[in-house]
Order: structure tokens, then sequence, then C-alpha cells
């Protein structure tokens, strides 16, 4: 019987995965991120997006918040 050797499915980085899922709203819902940009912390700013069904770590988020939006501008002052 002949061995199949296919590479194992990669587990996707639930924070890779919800940063997108951010980027991609942001994107479509212009009021969404006028909301995002108008929060005061990045609590907040997790608090919103989970209001929004986008999941992600305070870590997560704070890394990356220069680059949520084209630009390399902070998404949110916090």
């Amino acid at each position: 019987m002949a061995t199949c050797n296919l590479p194992a499915p990669v587990a996707a980085n639930p924070s890779t995965t919800a940063l997108q899922q951010l980027k991609e709203l942001l994107q479509r819902d212009a009021v969404f991120a006028q909301a995002l940009a108008a929060t005061a912390s990045t609590e907040d700013a997790v608090r919103l997006s989970a209001e929004h069904g986008v999941q992600v770590t305070p870590e997560a988020l704070w890394r990356h918040r220069g680059t949520l939006v084209s630009g390399g501008l902070p998404t949110w002052r916090g």
C-alpha cells in the first residue's frame, strides 16, 4: 500500500486571522473605521472590534495598529 506524504495542514494563527478580518471591516465599513479612530484606548478598540464580530487580543491590536489602514498611521489614538 502506498503512503501519501502530503504536508499537514497549517493551523491558522488566530491573531493573524483576526487582524485580517479587522482590516477587511475597516475597508468596507466607514462608520466602524471612524468609531475605531475615536476610541481612547486599546481596550476600547478591542471591545468595539468584538461588538462587530472580530475577536482580537489587545496585544495583537496594539502591535499592528499602524498597519491596519494604508499610510501606516495609528488606527486609533490610544
